[in-house]
């Protein structure tokens, strides 16, 4: 299948220039009322914040952290932004124009990594697209964006690509972490990328 990096950066090549802020999540924490700051701007209070790069075309994750962090924050890489930290379910959301059509549930395990889904799961639940988002969901087919407790993390100018096999179920195969083929499930491979997940169990 085409993959979620591939599918990506397509859409950055096919994006409208006035669109390039959507790239950029340390934009779109801002201009969603986050409380956030790049590399260099001290955190308000000391705690946990969410550290990640301001662009990552090639997604699953990569370098995402917990941190605390006391005031300075001149040790993260320049790339980097922090975030406050926020609780709930972790939505994706596929939107046609302003109507969501897809709506997935991502599963995690503490023992687990940070960024790696054990399980997705469509779901009733839905949000609305943020007003700030603008025209944007009228020049692309399909926006998708990521919530976590109802707060937008992420935009993307494509549609979730691994619900795109008549499937309700995905369980994500990763690296060093070759479980045994679900019950019920057929493998898609991510096969000729680099990314940490080799494939998807679908069902």
């Amino acid at each position: 299948m085409e993959n979620d990096y591939l599918i990506e950066v397509n859409a950055w090549k096919n994006c409208n220039p006035e669109d390039l802020w959507i790239f950029d999540k340390l934009i779109v924490a801002r201009r969603s009322g986050h409380l956030c700051g790049p590399m260099g701007v001290p955190v308000p209070k000391r705690g946990e914040y969410f550290v990640r790069p301001i662009s990552n075309i090639k997604g699953m994750g990569r370098n995402a952290r917990v941190e605390y962090l006391d005031g300075d924050t001149s040790h993260l890489h320049p790339g980097e932004f922090w975030c406050e930290m926020f609780e709930g379910d972790h939505l994706s959301i596929d939107y046609s124009g302003y109507k969501p059509v897809l709506s997935v549930r991502g599963e995690k395990d503490k023992k687990r990594p940070y960024q790696r889904f054990t399980r997705w799961e469509k779901t009733e639940q839905i949000h609305p697209l943020p007003s700030f988002i603008g025209y944007i969901p009228l020049r692309y087919k399909t926006v998708n964006c990521e919530f976590i407790g109802g707060k937008l993390i992420e935009i993307h100018l494509r549609g979730n690509p691994d619900f795109m096999h008549g499937n309700s179920s995905v369980i994500p195969l990763w690296k060093n972490e070759i479980d045994p083929k679900p019950e019920g499930y057929r493998f898609v491979s991510d096969e000729g990328t680099e990314l940490e997940r080799i494939g998807i169990y679908v069902k």
